[in-house]
């Protein structure tokens, strides 16, 4: 496969699609059964709607839809996926649904979707599509090396890749080379060579072990659920780099902690340096101060710094 950064969406291979929007994406894997990988935010559905109509899949093929992990720019187009598709079957790890089941949860997903869908004045698709998220049951909880057999030599292998979240699982296809990192791994923003910042938000030393797993397997297509999908030699090289950028963010933390020794001083800088390089659009001020402190926290942990 010629190596490729694949930024807007449409079709992969003849068994995969890539869904959603650049900043917001989403997969449909096909075999004789399919599956959609990821849950996106609820403002993409105009568009997933029209993609749909699109690839023209007959509703019942669509029998699965996997959550990567549980924050809420990956399952809160969730609702309104299963409210269109009724018998998908949802699966998640362990932690992310017992997770999801937390009203406080799923409360705080709702108003950051809705909050996104508001401030692209949404409100009739809103309406129209009926995008409230109320909630997600996981019918099937996916533990490390399970695996789902789709059919026409179309298998899904599952790991379990803790450090972004706790809950973070991915996918690898076998027959296609293709993995699903989601934010396991740091995104193409500006192709291979320009990376998101890493987000070890719940331990950057788990990131960084699960890190090293991706790496270790033989990738032709990474698809991201930010900035799209990277094919040919440099899939592999995008999650090496994703190594070097981890490596580089710890090295910053830390730098700017001892240069200004306060916690939250370190935080506005630190999110001051990677807000513009990210351009997460739909994370408002206070939510990037959050996942950096979060981040910050756990680089200063692997360092040593902070118990």
């Amino acid at each position: 496969m010629d190596a490729a950064w694949i930024k807007e969406p449409g079709k992969i291979t003849d068994s995969l699609y890539f869904l959603g929007t650049h900043q917001n994406c989403l997969y449909l894997l096909k075999g004789r059964d399919a599956i959609i990988i990821g849950g996106g935010m609820s403002w993409i559905a105009p568009r997933l709607q029209e993609q749909f109509a699109v690839i023209g899949l007959a509703p019942e093929k669509i029998k699965y839809l996997v959550i990567l992990h549980s924050h809420f720019d990956h399952c809160g187009a969730v609702p309104y996926l299963k409210r269109k598709f009724p018998h998908i079957q949802i699966l998640a790890s362990a932690y992310a649904a017992k997770v999801l089941a937390k009203d406080k949860v799923v409360e705080s997903i709702s108003l950051a979707n809705k909050r996104m869908i508001d401030s692209l004045g949404l409100q009739h698709e809103y309406d129209q599509l009926n995008l409230q998220f109320d909630g997600i049951k996981v019918d099937h909880v996916i533990t490390e090396k399970d695996t789902l057999d789709l059919g026409d030599d179309i298998d899904i292998h599952f790991m379990e890749v803790p450090g972004h979240s706790q809950c973070s699982i991915a996918v690898y296809v076998p027959k296609l080379k293709a993995l699903f990192p989601s934010d396991a791994a740091p995104a193409p923003v500006g192709g291979v060579a320009r990376l998101t910042c890493s987000s070890p938000q719940y331990d950057l030393s788990l990131y960084k072990e699960s890190l090293t797993k991706l790496a270790s397997y033989e990738i032709d297509i990474c698809a991201f659920e930010h900035y799209g999908v990277v094919t040919g030699n440099q899939a592999e090289m995008v999650i090496q780099n994703g190594l070097r950028e981890t490596d580089e963010f710890e090295e910053l933390v830390v730098r700017l902690y001892r240069q200004l020794g306060d916690i939250d001083e370190t935080v506005e800088a630190v999110a001051a340096a990677t807000s513009k390089k990210n351009k997460f659009d739909f994370l408002s001020n206070d939510m990037w101060s959050n996942v950096t402190r979060a981040g910050v926290r756990s680089a200063l942990r692997h360092a040593k710094i902070l118990d």
